[in-house]
């Protein structure tokens, strides 16, 4: 081997020793991004489930039944997200400790409004971010758990703008005595008899929580 050949053989090899190094720390980069994204996401969630459970108790005591009841509804839908985002940054090694945000009592109204606000981020610009990069790393079980959350999340949005308007019109009797949440998914449903399963996850009726 003549000596140019010898140093194009050990750049060749220097180059190729930096792609097989820097390959899997890039990769784990990029998923650790997706478990600090979820992370994010299981504090979002776990925080709302603590605090929409506390706007419930408010409107108990200010003689607000349904809205009690819508409230403790979505708690438990926030409850489900986060269980499942628990769930899964426990595959990938990750332990994380529940949310405990301040509890910040206002008018039933303002309430309403700020857990509006809330979901609207979570179910908007937020939550795709977050599937986007658990796509693009192949995360599949991060990117159902995400979808799951964002897409009922987007559906119970009509849910919030329902009790706000009723609120407004001091007609709260016009809510719902009652809701179904699916425990799997976590999607939210206002109606006496709801599908024979759940339209996101495919989870049997039967097994649903009714919130009353």
């Amino acid at each position: 081997m003549t000596n140019d050949q010898y140093l194009f053989t050990m750049r060749n090899f220097r180059y190729l020793f930096l792609i097989l190094f820097l390959v899997p720390c890039l990769a784990g980069h990029s998923q650790s991004k997706t478990a600090a994204n979820l992370t994010e996401a299981y504090r979002f969630e776990s925080g709302n489930s603590t605090l929409f459970a506390a706007y419930a108790a408010d409107a108990d005591k200010q003689k607000l039944p349904k809205v009690a009841t819508f409230f403790r509804a979505i708690a438990k839908t926030a409850s489900v997200h986060a269980g499942n985002f628990e769930k899964v940054l426990s595959q990938m090694g990750v332990t994380v400790e529940p949310s405990n945000p301040p509890i910040i009592l206002k008018t039933p109204q303002l309430n309403v409004d700020d857990a509006l606000k809330e979901v609207r981020i979570e179910a908007g610009i937020k939550y795709q971010e977050y599937l986007d990069q658990a796509t693009a790393d192949g995360e599949k079980n991060a990117v159902k758990a995400l979808r799951w959350a964002k897409e009922t999340e987007q559906q119970s949005l009509q849910l919030f703008v329902n009790a706000a308007n009723a609120l407004a019109k001091e007609n709260t009797n016009t809510l719902p005595t009652y809701y179904w949440v699916c425990p799997k998914c976590g999607n939210l449903y206002n109606v006496p008899n709801p599908e024979k399963e759940c339209s996101f996850c495919y989870t049997e009726r039967e097994k649903f929580v009714k919130v009353q």
